[in-house]
């Protein structure tokens, strides 16, 4: 029979692969079907050029494919993280190459926004030959980040002195 603890992560594992997809179907049911954005409605720049037309669309989702892909590839690293839990691998290297490799994407995302807002101003300035350039600097995704960085260099240097422990013994 296995832990409790694996038999939740293969849940997980599989509740990420379910909200992804339902994320993901909404957005484009959405989209293709009651045209609307739901996916950059925070940034009221985007949303009042999205409103004006179709002109400008494709520039607009041209400016959200890298935000896209890094969120497919973190719900795909959460998938195989979960996955090297339910296999009982907590603190192996498979598991600490994928809370690596997030803690990367989390990293990215920073920077991607601000060059989403730099190409959303771009856009506007192409349709009204105004800028507006406003580009925010997120410091809770910066602490976030370094928290996440604390947890990775606290469990490795743990692992660590636990294989020297055992090799003492």
């Amino acid at each position: 029979m296995k832990p409790k603890i694996q038999v939740l992560s293969a849940r997980l594992r599989w509740g990420v692969l379910a909200i992804s997809l339902f994320t993901i179907s909404s957005l484009m049911i959405h989209f293709i079907l009651f045209d609307q954005n739901l996916f950059s409605s925070s940034n009221h720049l985007f949303m009042g050029i999205w409103s004006q037309g179709d002109q400008y669309r494709s520039m607009l989702l041209l400016g959200q494919a890298p935000i896209f892909i890094v969120f497919g590839l973190f719900a795909y690293l959460l998938w195989r993280l979960f996955g090297e839990y339910a296999k009982g691998n907590y603190f192996g290297e498979g598991s600490d190459r994928c809370y690596l490799w997030l803690m990367w994407l989390y990293a990215a995302l920073i920077p991607l926004r601000m060059m989403e807002s730099a190409w959303v101003s771009y856009v506007s300035y192409l349709q009204s030959n105004e800028l507006t350039l406003f580009i925010g600097l997120d410091v809770g995704r910066i602490f976030t980040l370094f928290i996440l960085v604390s947890i990775f260099y606290i469990l490795r240097t743990a692992r660590k002195i636990e294989q020297e422990n055992k090799e003492f013994i």
